[in-house]
């Protein structure tokens, strides 16, 4: 079997889940996911069971006996590996970690195997390939949408949608994802609008941010738009609903709304735009996180390599 180590926000959880699915359908095992992390980890709730996920929660039985962290617990490791070989005696071999580092992909990552426990962030379709139609199908809302939501997302049907999502938070108030993730200037954001009215007649924008006071203030792109601001925190699940909506979209370099746009429906005419580079320079390698289809902000300032990647 596979068994996912879910941590972080809802946009990592996805990565996760997405990636040992992809491994469990290679292997042709079960796939289980563990979110023993969540019991100490404060900054973020579990939110997959808002989806229609086929994956199972591990055991309880196997579940202590696997350690929180991985760091320097070779001995907890090793009693995890031998107890999972005898609970689940009908899978061969025993128990691997496998690790994502350094971070970003590598071939070797798709390379799947009967035991396998996974801990990383998997990030970029690459970590998943051929999975778009049946991670569709999983990561579909289990409940109804709020009456809220689903108002929105008739007015999102019904123009030429444009979700547009600006992410601050702790990007701009932690120091070390300062260090990493690039914060996105409005001139990003009204460079791809720019763009996009070339393409698209009459867009209408809906802005998705974690810091909406700042955007009302300091978001200048050219054109008007209407912050979506019904959700909170218990109801990101909701805001990621409306996104995928949505008819185009501008993303930040966010896992958030790179699924919003990743789960929305297919089209020729559909255009998903995407900083570049992704994380500052020198830190992560983040070539791999955009889709192929989406359009980079390198792009936009040098026209022949958007027209040769068309």
């Amino acid at each position: 079997m596979i068994v996912t180590r879910l941590i972080g926000g809802l946009g990592n959880q996805l990565f996760q889940y997405a990636y040992g699915a992809y491994l469990a359908k290679q292997a042709g095992v079960e796939h289980y996911i563990d979110v023993s992390a969540f019991e100490e980890y404060q900054l973020r709730d579990m939110t997959l069971d808002r989806f229609a996920i086929r994956a199972l929660r591990l055991p309880e039985a196997l579940r202590h006996r696997v350690p929180a962290r991985y760091s320097g617990a070779s001995k907890a490791y090793s009693s995890w590996q031998s107890f999972a070989a005898r609970a689940f005696p009908r899978q061969s071999g025993v128990f691997r970690l496998r690790r994502e580092k350094p971070f970003g992909f590598r071939d070797k990552w798709l390379h799947s195997h009967a035991n396998l426990y996974t801990e990383g962030y998997w990030q970029g379709e690459a970590f998943f390939p051929g999975m778009e139609e049946a991670l569709r199908e999983e990561f579909r809302l289990v409940d109804p949408v709020s009456e809220a939501t689903a108002a929105m997302a008739r007015r999102m049907d019904n123009t030429q949608s444009v979700a547009l999502h600006v992410r601050r938070g702790d990007y701009v108030s932690d120091p070390t994802n300062q260090k990493i993730f690039r914060t996105l200037e409005p001139g990003y954001y009204r460079r791809c609008l720019e763009d996009l009215r070339q393409h698209v007649a009459d867009p209408q924008i809906f802005l998705f941010s974690n810091d909406i006071p700042w955007c009302l203030k300091n978001l200048d792109v050219g054109i008007p738009f209407t912050p979506v601001t019904h959700n909170d925190g218990a109801t990101c699940h909701e805001d990621l609903y409306l996104i995928s909506q949505c008819r185009h979209a501008v993303i930040a370099n966010s896992s958030f709304s790179w699924w919003g746009a990743y789960l929305a429906a297919d089209s020729d005419a559909r255009r998903v735009y995407y900083p570049s580079p992704w994380f500052h320079p020198g830190t992560l390698d983040g070539t791999a996180i955009p889709c192929r289809k989406w359009i980079g902000e390198h792009q936009l300032e040098h026209p022949t390599a958007m027209r040769s990647a068309a």
